[in-house]
């Protein structure tokens, strides 16, 4: 691996742990996981990797009870790069394909707990920030609306039930 490669390894590790700014990686990981896939020649590089984020404001170094990696607001930027009109929509199908998948007729909800269980769990954090706004833009269109049925859920309306079927 180059240089570029485990810093690109670094800022994969931060996207594999669905990272926000200011979270981290510690040391640990450098030396029990990421030094065990690097030769000799390879794990020399690693700290010429780390300062290369750092200077690239991608990540700052750190003590917090032992050294660590943190990513910054740029870095977040970087690992998740969003056109959020088209996030919003994707987002919207899901929620609408759900109804689809379970036959859902006018008036039939699908509730909180498959946003959170479900829909969340495949969504990095930026993707996460934007589940309310499609919820928002699906209830604008007259395709949902969201009630309290013994919890918050998103009901189908006839327009919804027309657009999926």
């Amino acid at each position: 691996m180059t240089q570029k490669e485990i810093a690109n390894e670094i800022m994969n590790e931060f996207a594999r742990t669905n990272s926000k700014p200011n979270q981290v990686i510690q040391q640990r990981w450098f030396t029990q996981v990421l030094a065990r896939k690097l030769n000799p020649k390879e794990q020399e590089l690693v700290n010429p990797a780390i300062q290369d984020l750092i200077n690239l404001g991608l990540a700052t170094s750190e003590d917090r009870h032992g050294w660590c990696l943190v990513l910054t607001e740029q870095g977040f930027d970087e690992i998740y790069p969003i056109d959020e009109t088209e996030t919003v929509n994707k987002i919207a199908q899901k929620i609408l394909n759900r109804f689809a998948e379970t036959n859902s007729r006018v008036n039939h909800a699908v509730d909180f707990k498959w946003i959170n269980f479900n829909l969340l769990k495949d969504l990095n954090p930026k993707e996460a920030a934007l589940v309310d706004t499609a919820i928002q833009k699906l209830v604008t269109d007259g395709l949902i609306t969201t009630e309290d049925r013994y919890g918050w859920c998103m009901v189908l309306t006839q327009k919804g039930f027309d657009t999926i079927y």
